[in-house]
């Protein structure tokens, strides 16, 4: 078994130091050096470092960076990939890879820690052990994160179906669920994974200046926004799929993105849970996008794949 291993930065690759978590350059390598000390030889890693930032510092640049050094990475012989990412935008990157390369890739598994690895609480070393055994026991393709909210449990998500996370939370979920678990050195597929998500490889870039807009619902919005330079708007709303839409500044807003031609998208809407609010989306000209979260919309408008 032959295992790539990017390694990008983030908590996983930190240390403490002058009262600061900080990328260290050699810290990275203790991932792979605490799983041979666990499990022995029986793994070949090949590790790989196109940059190392703090995630919450990612840009459109970097994410090329990223998705053309995972393309290089899968022309060796490698049975999988492993992306040692930072939590704050693991959606984003691991959203970007699976619509850069598609479905139909060598399995590719992003992991991050909630703390370094110098820190017994850390959940990184388990994060990394699932994404080995998934590579190993799933026989699955396609863009996965790798992730343990209890130190005992790990979820396998797939990638565009990531939420955001809650404030001041760790923790990792996905729409529907994880597609698999891993416990005890097993890997068990759930029964969602009937419902896989298919993607085609994309060769577009990523931009510095996305030109989307978006907006999170709030009871004291204005929605005063420019849309100057804006391609989209996509709305963040309530958990429900609500917005104001009594509000005049709503419905203003909404008329000049029209007059504009800038779509305006809103996601978390239930077929067959609509309330009464969500009857003004069509007079608003507002697109629900069904079974997609926010952030795999604005990956797939950032990319250009989506109008």
């Amino acid at each position: 078994m032959k295992i790539n291993v990017i390694f990008t930065g983030g908590t996983i690759g930190s240390v403490y130091g002058d009262g600061y978590i900080s990328p260290d350059s050699k810290e990275k390598y203790r991932l792979i050096e605490n799983y041979k000390k666990k499990f022995g030889e029986s793994v070949q890693f090949e590790a790989r470092s196109p940059y190392t930032i703090l995630s919450e510092n990612l840009t459109g640049k970097v994410l090329n960076t990223l998705v053309a050094d995972v393309k290089e990475a899968l022309k060796t012989d490698c049975d999988g990939i492993i992306i040692a990412h930072g939590t704050d935008t693991l959606q984003y990157s691991a959203c970007a890879v699976a619509y850069s390369l598609g479905s139909e890739t060598k399995p590719i598994v992003f992991v991050s820690a909630q703390y370094p690895l110098e820190n017994p609480l850390t959940n990184g070393n388990i994060n990394f052990e699932a994404a080995v055994e998934f590579i190993k026991q799933s026989g699955k393709t396609g863009v996965y994160v790798s992730y343990s909210n209890d130190l005992k449990t790990v979820d396998i998500h797939f990638a565009t179906r990531l939420l955001r996370h809650g404030e001041y939370d760790h923790k990792v979920f996905s729409l529907n669920g994880p597609c698999a678990t891993y416990n005890n050195g097993t890997i068990a597929l759930n029964d969602e994974f009937v419902k896989e998500d298919i993607t085609k490889p994309s060769e577009k870039a990523f931009s510095n200046t996305s030109g989307i807009l978006n907006i999170t619902a709030s009871p004291f919005e204005e929605y005063n926004y420019s849309l100057e330079g804006a391609r989209a708007v996509v709305f963040t709303p309530y958990h429900s799929g609500t917005l104001n839409t009594s509000s005049a500044e709503f419905k203003a807003f909404c008329k000049k993105a029209n007059e504009a031609s800038v779509p305006l998208y809103v996601t978390g809407v239930t077929k067959g849970g609509e309330y009464q609010s969500m009857k003004e989306y069509s007079d608003l000209c507002i697109i629900p996008v069904y079974d997609t979260t926010s952030i795999a919309l604005i990956v797939k408008l950032w990319l250009n794949i989506y109008f």
